[in-house]
């Protein structure tokens, strides 16, 4: 009896931390946290910004999560899609954990802490053989129970 009260209570601590350390491989296709409350359906209050519009096949883009004035994150997620497929990969980044979603590695970058945040800027290459639009999708989290699903960027044109 007691080990199973100390397994559910370990279970129990689990849920209620949530992921502090980032989003799961699980949450790669709808990219929704597994916070046990539903999304926000307002328009979200972060911005994502690309440093360009155009990059060539294995060229550098910087992606910027920011909040406006007064607000903060704890948690994100980003991943770099062709249709619902993560393409390219993410560098390394301090606070930052890389997550392989589908076949890929790096494809998605999330948080490594649930420390609050203002900007986190990750950097992502490119797909060698690419050669289309590909739009940055972002879930934010404001904290566990207040977040916004698979905010879009505005379209990366990847063209040799």
């Amino acid at each position: 009896m007691k080990v199973f009260a100390v397994a559910l209570f370990t279970g129990l601590v689990a849920l209620a931390a949530g992921y502090g350390g980032g989003a799961p491989e699980g949450a790669c296709g709808d990219m929704v946290p597994q916070h046990h409350t539903p999304p926000q359906t307002s328009a979200s209050p972060f911005a994502i910004d690309i440093n360009r519009n155009t990059v060539k096949p294995k060229g550098k883009v910087y992606v910027t999560l920011s909040a406006k004035e007064g607000d903060s994150f704890k948690g994100f997620f980003i991943q770099a899609r062709v249709g619902d497929t993560a393409v390219g990969k993410f560098d390394p980044a301090d606070g930052v954990k890389l997550v392989n979603c589908g076949n890929g590695v790096a494809t998605g970058a999330t948080h490594e802490n649930s420390q609050a945040k203002t900007k986190v800027t990750v950097a992502w290459e490119a797909p060698p053989e690419l050669s289309e639009n590909v739009i940055f999708t972002v879930t934010t989290a404001r904290d566990g129970g207040t977040f916004w699903v698979a905010q879009k960027a505005a379209p990366l044109k990847v063209q040799a």
